[in-house]
C-alpha cells in the first residue's frame, strides 16, 4: 500500500507573563535585524533579476554572515529562501496584471525557522529560539486538548511571528505518515465541485449540497471593513478593527470548511469510497471588465478549502486526486454534447442530444467522476 506524508500545522501562543525585560528585547531585536536581512535579499534579487534560491544564497551569503556574526548562520539560509519566495510570488503577481509596485516590501513580523533555529518539547509544550551569540531562549507554548494530536508528529519547521499587539505565536509544521489504499480502475469516487456559496458532492449514485453562503458571509465582512475605513480616521482604531473582523471572518469560513469536510469524509466512508476527486483550479486572473467580480474572486477562499479537505481525508486513509475541471460543467456527463441552458431555470443545463437536464453543480460532479477514470485508464495505458 502507497505510504504518504502530510503535513499539518499547529498554533502555539507563546506565554509571556514568564518572560523578563531583557528576553522581550532579545525577540524584539531579533525581529528586526531579520526584516532588514530579508529586505535587502529582495531589493538585490530586483536588481539582479535573481528567482533562485541558490543563486541568491551564494551571492549573498558571505557578505550578510560577516555584517551579521553574532547572529546564527540559519537565519541567513531562511532569509534567503523566504526573500525568494516573496520574490517569484511578486514576479507572478505582475505577470497577471495583479500587482502595481515596481518591487515588493517585506513588511511582515515574521521569522522563518528551520530544524537547526529551534527545539520543541512535546511532552513540557516549550520551545527553544536560537538568538545572538550562541545563546538559546526557552518559551513557553500555551496549548490545549486540540494540540494533544500532535505529540506522535514529527515537527518540522516553524515560523515565529510577533503581532501587533506584542503577541508572539509559533507555527509549526509537522509531519506523519499516513497509508493509504490502492486504488484502481474500479475504486469508488467521491466528487467534489466548489463554489462561491454551495459545496456539491457525490457520483453517478448521488449528489449531494452543503450550503456555505461563503460568498454572502465574505461580502458582508467586507462592507463592514469599507464602512469602517470611511469613518474611523484614527489609524490605530481603524486598523485594530479591520484586523478584529478579518480575523472573525477568517474563523467563520474556515469553521465552515472543516464541518463540510467532516460530512464529505463521513459519507465516503458510508458508501466505501476511497478516492476524493476535486478539481485541479489554477489563480484566476482578473476581468478588466468586473471589479466587482475580481472582489468576489479574490475573497474566495476554495483552495483553502481543498487543503483542509486534502489532509483530513489522508489522515482517514482516503487518496486524493485533482482532475482538469476544464467545461465541467457544460458538457453532457452521458453522450459529452454541449449543453444549453434550460428554460425551466437558471441554473439548469439540458442536453438536446439525449435529454438530460440537471442542475449545472450536479453535472460538474458527474463530469468530475467520470473524468477521474478517463485520467486514471490513460494513465494506465502504455
Amino acid at each position: 500500500m502507497p505510504v504518504e506524508e502530510i503535513k499539518l500545522t499547529a498554533r502555539f501562543k507563546v506565554d509571556l507573563t514568564d518572560v523578563d525585560e531583557a528576553t522581550i528585547s532579545e525577540i524584539h531585536r531579533l525581529f528586526k535585524e531579520y526584516q532588514r536581512i530579508v529586505n535587502e535579499l529582495i531589493e538585490y534579487a530586483h536588481l539582479h533579476r535573481i528567482t533562485s534560491f541558490i543563486s541568491l544564497h551564494h551571492a549573498k551569503y558571505r557578505e550578510l554572515r560577516q555584517r551579521h556574526s553574532t547572529l546564527p548562520s540559519n537565519y541567513i539560509f531562511t532569509a534567503c529562501r523566504l526573500a525568494t519566495s516573496i520574490y517569484e510570488s511578486f514576479i507572478e503577481l505582475k505577470k497577471m496584471g495583479m500587482c502595481e509596485k515596481e518591487r515588493p516590501t517585506f513588511k511582515g513580523q515574521v521569522i522563518w525557522l528551520d530544524n537547526h533555529l529551534f527545539k520543541l518539547d512535546v511532552e513540557g509544550w516549550r520551545a527553544s529560539i536560537a538568538v545572538h551569540g550562541g545563546r538559546w531562549i526557552a518559551l513557553r507554548l500555551l496549548h490545549g486538548r486540540y494540540h494533544d494530536k500532535f505529540k506522535d508528529m514529527k515537527p518540522g519547521e516553524a515560523r515565529l511571528m510577533l503581532k501587533d499587539n506584542g503577541n508572539l505565536y509559533l507555527n509549526v509544521a509537522f509531519r506523519r505518515a499516513v497509508v493509504l489504499p490502492e486504488v484502481g480502475a474500479d475504486a469508488k469516487v467521491i466528487a467534489v465541485d466548489v463554489n462561491e456559496n454551495v459545496i456539491v458532492y457525490g457520483n453517478d449514485d448521488f449528489i449531494e449540497r452543503f450550503e456555505t453562503n461563503e460568498g454572502i458571509i465574505r461580502t458582508r465582512y467586507f462592507l463592514k471593513r469599507r464602512r469602517i475605513q470611511s469613518k474611523i480616521r484614527k489609524r490605530e482604531l481603524q486598523a485594530r478593527l479591520l484586523g478584529k473582523y478579518r480575523g472573525r471572518e477568517r474563523h467563520r469560513v474556515e469553521e465552515i470548511y472543516y464541518r463540510a469536510a467532516k460530512e464529505i469524509i463521513s459519507k465516503a466512508k458510508e458508501v466505501g469510497a476511497t478516492v476524493i476527486v476535486m478539481e485541479n483550479l489554477e489563480v484566476y486572473k482578473e476581468d478588466k471588465d468586473s471589479r466587482e467580480l475580481n472582489g468576489r474572486i479574490h475573497r474566495w477562499g476554495y483552495k483553502r478549502f481543498q487543503r483542509i479537505l486534502e489532509y483530513q481525508a489522508k489522515l482517514h486513509g482516503l487518496n486524493v486526486k485533482y482532475v482538469d475541471p476544464a467545461y465541467t460543467s457544460s458538457i453532457c456527463p452521458i453522450c459529452g454534447d454541449e449543453l444549453e441552458e434550460s428554460l425551466n431555470g437558471r441554473r439548469l443545463m439540458r442536453c438536446r442530444r439525449c435529454g438530460l437536464e440537471e442542475d449545472r453543480d450536479a453535472i460538474a460532479v458527474r463530469n468530475l467522476t467520470r473524468r477521474y477514470y478517463e485520467e486514471y485508464m490513460d494513465a494506465k495505458t502504455p
